[in-house]
C-alpha cells in the first residue's frame, strides 16, 4: 500500500513537473532567439549613424569593428557607392530589397537568421546592413537553461516523493501495527494490543481488535480455570480409588480394576493436557502462590490418612517462567505420587525457597524411595513415587530449570525442582515459617 501511494504521488508530480518544465523550455528557447536577434539589431543600429552622415570607408570599417557582430565576421555593410565592407556574401532578396526600396527585414537564411537594416543617407542613397545570427547564437544558453529547468523539475518530483513517503508511512504505520498485533495474537500472545491512530476507520478497527483480544483472553482464562478445577476434582477421587484397590483380596480382580482406573487416569490426563495445550498467554506465574494453593488442597487428604506433614514456606513472591496451569499440574503430580505410592500414615514434607537466582521446590516422603531413571521414562515402579514424574520434568525443562530425585531426610524419596527466577510481582520477603501437622 505504501509503495502504491508513493508511485501514485510520483506519477502525479511527474506530470505536473512536465506540464511546468516543457512550456518553460519553449519560452527559454524563444527568449534566447529574441536575445540574439536583439543583439544583432543593436549592432546594426550602431553602424547606422556613420552611414547616415556619409562617413568614409575607413570610418565605416571602424564602426563595424566596434560591434560584436563585426568582430565575429557576421556583419556585412553594402553602401550606395557599391562598397562591401565585412563578410563577403551573395546579396539575398532581403538585401536587394533594402538597397532598392529601403525595406528592412528579418528572416531565416542558411546557417541561421539574417537581420537586414536599410539606411538612407540621401535621395536615392540607400545602403544595407546585414547581420547573420547563427544557429549557435540563437541557441546560446539554451541547454544550460533547460538543464536548470530539468534539475528544478527533478527536485520538485523528489520532494513530492519524499512528502508522499512521509504521508504514506503515517497512513500505513497504523495498518502495519495492527497486522503485527494480529500476528502476535495468532502466535498466542493474548496481551497483544495496538494503539488506535491514523484514519478514523483504522482507529475504529484498532479499538475492535483490542476488545477482541480482551474477550479472547477472558474466555481462555475461564477455560483455564475450568480445566484446573476439573484436574483438581478428578485427581483426588482417582487417587483414592487406586488406594482402595489395595484392599481388594482378589488379585485378578484388583489387577483388572487397577488397569481400568489407570486407563481412566490416562484419559483424564490426556484431556487436561490437550485442553491446557490450547491455552496461551501465560508467560509466568508466582511459584509461592501456586504451591500454597496446591498444598492446602492436598492437606485435606493428608489429614484423612493421618499423615504427619510439614509445609515450609519461603518468600511470598517467586516468579518463574512457567504458566500457572503447568506449575499447578506438576505440583499435583508430585503430591499425588506420594499419596498413591506410600503407606497411609507416612510422613510428607513440601516446601519452597529462594536459592540464589532460582526458586527451589521440593516434595519429600518417608516411603520406600524412587529409582532416578524412572524420571526420564515417566514410568512408575512398584513401591516408588515415580508415576508421572515425566510431566514435572518436562515442565521444569520448559521453564529453564531442572528436576532431581534423591533420598530424603525422612528415609524415602525427595523430588526437587529448580526454576530460574524472572522479574515480576516484586520480591517481597516473608520470614520462613514452618507449618507442622501431626
Amino acid at each position: 500500500m505504501r509503495r502504491r501511494l508513493i508511485l501514485m504521488f510520483l506519477a502525479v508530480s511527474t506530470m505536473v513537473a512536465i506540464a511546468f518544465v516543457v512550456p518553460l523550455g519553449f519560452l527559454v528557447l524563444r527568449t534566447a532567439e529574441d536575445r540574439a536577434i536583439d543583439i544583432a539589431r543593436a549592432d546594426a543600429a550602431a553602424v547606422v549613424p556613420t552611414l547616415v552622415t556619409g562617413g568614409s570607408r575607413e570610418q565605416i570599417e571602424q564602426a563595424v569593428a566596434r560591434t560584436r557582430s563585426g568582430r565575429d565576421g557576421r556583419m556585412t555593410v553594402m553602401t550606395w557607392q557599391g562598397w562591401a565592407i565585412g563578410l563577403e556574401i551573395e546579396p539575398s532578396a532581403r538585401v536587394r530589397a533594402a538597397l532598392s526600396s529601403g525595406a528592412s527585414d528579418i528572416g531565416d537564411t542558411e546557417g541561421g537568421v539574417e537581420v537586414v537594416a536599410a539606411v538612407a543617407s540621401g535621395t536615392q542613397q540607400l545602403s544595407a546592413i546585414r547581420v547573420l545570427v547563427t544557429d549557435a547564437e540563437l541557441r546560446s544558453g539554451q541547454w544550460r537553461a533547460w538543464g536548470t529547468l530539468a534539475a528544478v523539475g527533478a527536485i520538485l518530483v523528489g520532494i513530492s516523493v519524499l512528502v508522499a513517503d512521509r504521508l504514506a508511512r503515517t497512513l500505513v504505520r497504523s495498518t502495519q501495527d495492527l497486522a503485527f498485533a494480529a500476528r502476535r495474537l495468532g502466535d498466542g500472545d493474548l496481551e497483544a494490543a495496538v494503539e488506535p491512530n491514523g484514519p478514523d476507520e483504522l482507529v475504529e478497527l484498532a479499538g475492535a481488535f483490542n476488545d477482541l483480544g480482551s474477550q479472547v483472553s477472558s474466555m481462555l482464562e475461564r477455560e483455564r480455570e475450568l480445566v484446573a478445577e476439573l484436574s483438581h476434582r478428578l485427581r483426588t477421587p482417582l487417587t483414592k480409588l487406586r488406594m482402595r484397590l489395595d484392599q481388594v483380596t482378589d488379585a485378578e480382580l484388583a489387577g483388572a480394576l487397577r488397569e481400568d482406573v489407570e486407563g481412566v487416569t490416562d484419559v483424564v490426563n490426556d484431556l487436561i493436557r490437550e485442553a491446557r495445550g490450547t491455552l496461551a498467554g501465560e508467560a509466568g506465574s508466582n511459584l509461592s502462590e501456586v504451591v500454597v494453593e496446591r498444598a492446602e488442597f492436598w492437606a485435606v487428604l493428608a489429614e484423612d490418612q493421618e499423615r504427619p506433614w510439614q509445609f515450609e514456606r519461603g518468600e511470598q513472591a517467586l516468579w518463574v517462567g512457567v504458566s500457572r496451569s503447568d506449575l499447578s499440574a506438576a505440583v499435583d503430580v508430585l503430591l499425588e505420587n506420594v499419596f498413591a505410592h506410600t503407606p497411609e500414615g507416612s510422613a510428607l514434607t513440601i516446601g519452597f525457597e529462594r536459592q540464589g537466582g532460582s526458586a527451589r521446590l521440593w516434595v519429600a516422603d518417608a516411603g520406600d524411595g524412587i529409582d532416578p531413571s524412572s524420571v526420564a521414562r515417566g514410568e512408575s515402579s512398584a513401591g516408588s513415587t515415580g508415576l508421572g514424574l515425566d510431566i514435572a520434568r518436562v515442565m521444569a525443562a520448559n521453564g529453564g530449570g531442572t528436576l532431581e530425585v534423591s533420598t530424603s531426610s525422612l528415609g524415602g524419596a525427595e523430588v526437587e525442582i529448580s526454576l530460574p527466577l524472572k522479574p515480576g510481582g516484586g520480591t517481597k520477603k516473608a520470614a520462613a515459617q514452618v507449618l507442622n501437622r501431626p
